[in-house]
């Protein structure tokens, strides 16, 4: 462009700090002055405090050992990393969807666990496949990193949940420890909302009160029976009263959409006389 016949540079083409400063905005570098070259100067000091961390602790046997094992990880990382990648994808779709959230070991997507299975293999190839390719830019590499961090995460909270967590059966139905004891009553893991009474003569009881060893009064759980009737009784100085049993209870008709009472179940007490064992 100097050897053409045009005027002066600068005025074609502007003042030279101009330019260098487009150039410097375009690379992503600080702006020159005194910020720019503080923001260097920590910069530079955070690296070279990292790059002496990272040299101590390669120093150290231990440490040498760790950083020479770290690579044979990664393919079993990428394995792992792809069945993270579908368990994200299944708790997120939660919301939407019916069915999925967190499964163990199979995840479910669209509560199938088919699809759930499908999506793993793929995934897997998938992970294993970015991981045997060329590491890429800056940009890429962060993103990696963030995302393998994020599903490093979920793969931590999944442990931490398979800590209270115990699978029982053929079905892969998750039975839940819980670290605290559930209020109401339960048999065998089943909630009980009402409780009917008998005499030795099979005859249902009404208005039974019932009470632990200390006299506490037990309380059955009420939250998954929707057809007991409320509220619930109370006394005559406004207290609740929720050990007398049983407890007003409906059942519901879907061919005529009436309620009826539900009435005592059968039960047929033991054969008398009863003598001890």
């Amino acid at each position: 462009m100097a050897a053409e016949d045009g005027g002066p540079l600068a005025e074609r083409l502007g003042p030279p700090e101009g330019y260098a400063a487009e150039l410097r905005a375009s690379a992503g570098l600080p702006a020159p002055g005194p910020a720019g070259r503080r923001a260097t100067l920590r910069e530079s000091r955070l690296a070279r405090r990292l790059e002496g961390a990272w040299r101590a602790a390669r120093a150290h046997p231990a440490g040498r050992a760790g950083v020479e094992f770290l690579p044979e990880l990664r393919p079993a990382w990428w394995v792992v990393r792809g069945y993270l990648a579908v368990q994200a994808a299944a708790v997120a779709l939660t919301p939407l969807f019916a069915g999925g959230g967190l499964r163990f070991p199979i995840p479910e997507l669209f509560g199938s666990r088919v699809l759930g299975l499908l999506a793993t293999a793929a995934a897997v190839v998938g992970s294993v496949r970015l991981g045997r390719r060329a590491p890429g830019g800056v940009r890429r590499r962060a993103l990696t990193l963030v995302a393998d961090a994020a599903l490093g995460l979920l793969g931590l909270v999944m442990l931490l949940q398979l800590g209270n967590t115990e699978v029982a059966g053929g079905d892969g139905t998750a039975y839940v420890t819980y670290a605290q004891p559930a209020s109401g009553l339960r048999s065998d893991g089943v909630e009980i909302s009402n409780i009917f009474a008998f005499d030795a003569a099979g005859t249902p009881l009404r208005d039974v009160y019932l009470v632990d060893q200390d006299g506490n009064p037990l309380v059955a759980s009420h939250d998954e029976n929707e057809f007991l009737e409320q509220p619930e009784l109370v006394d005559r100085d406004g207290n609740e009263v929720a050990n007398r049993y049983p407890r007003a209870q409906r059942q519901f008709d879907p061919d005529s959409g009436q309620s009826t009472p539900v009435p005592a179940p059968e039960f047929r007490p033991p054969p008398g006389p009863l003598r001890p064992p």
